[in-house]
């Protein structure tokens, strides 16, 4: 029997390896005189953390390519790296064009074979998902993207989209979180949540857990 269950996966945690993308992009960018992965893994933390400052200062979402930009001039200007605007340009399209983590294309094919929708529930503009979702070779049938709320997980806001913008219950939606934040958020937000935990972390609130946890998401096909 076809169900009509909608499957949403983070983007930028659950369903591409932002690592893999971004430190061959540093690299080209900056050469080899430059640290790529920790210069990498600084701007992806800098990026984080001005998201949620935008959730803070109560002035409206500051969008995520605008984010990422910042981010990125702070992070090599702190790193000592001064880039042309030419390098600037490569590295932010970098963004649109993470590659999927090595199951993720099986996978998902596979649970829209068992007659399952997809979608992406995630902290980017709806621009850069659909970039991204359009790059990835994967067939979503939905982006529901942070700006359509006007703030950024975990707020409860964004893990409303599928009920206010589908019209679906929690029921018919299961999320497939790539963070512990992620988890948090859905969890406290009333949402089922499978947690693709291929680094081995832990929950801050050992109160709040994931439904499901596997180690990448090829352990979706274990019980959908």
């Amino acid at each position: 029997m076809v169900t009509r269950m909608l499957i949403t996966f983070d983007a930028y945690t659950a369903l591409v390896d932002c690592e893999a993308g971004l430190v061959p992009a540093v690299r080209e960018a900056c050469g080899e005189a430059v640290d790529a992965v920790q210069l990498a893994r600084a701007w992806r933390a800098k990026q984080l953390e001005y998201a949620q400052v935008s959730n803070s200062l109560q002035r409206g979402r500051i969008p995520f390519r605008l984010v990422t930009r910042r981010a990125m001039d702070y992070t090599f200007a702190r790193a000592g790296v001064e880039l042309t605007g030419e390098q600037s340009a490569a590295l932010e399209a970098a963004w649109d064009r993470l590659p999927p983590w090595p199951e993720a294309k099986a996978t998902l094919a596979e649970l829209k074979a068992r007659g399952y929708r997809l979608g992406i529930l995630s902290n980017g503009d709806e621009e850069m998902l659909r970039a991204l979702a359009g790059a990835s070779g994967i067939d979503f049938d939905h982006i529901l993207a942070s700006d359509h709320a006007g703030h950024y997980k975990p707020h409860p806001s964004v893990y409303a989209l599928p009920r206010e913008r589908l019209r679906l219950e929690p029921r018919e939606v299961l999320h497939v979180a790539g963070s512990a934040t992620d988890v948090l958020g859905c969890k406290l937000a009333g949402l089922p949540c499978a947690w693709s935990n291929r680094h081995g972390d832990r929950m801050i609130d050992p109160g709040v857990r994931a439904d499901r946890e596997m180690r990448d998401l090829a352990g979706l096909l274990e019980f959908l």
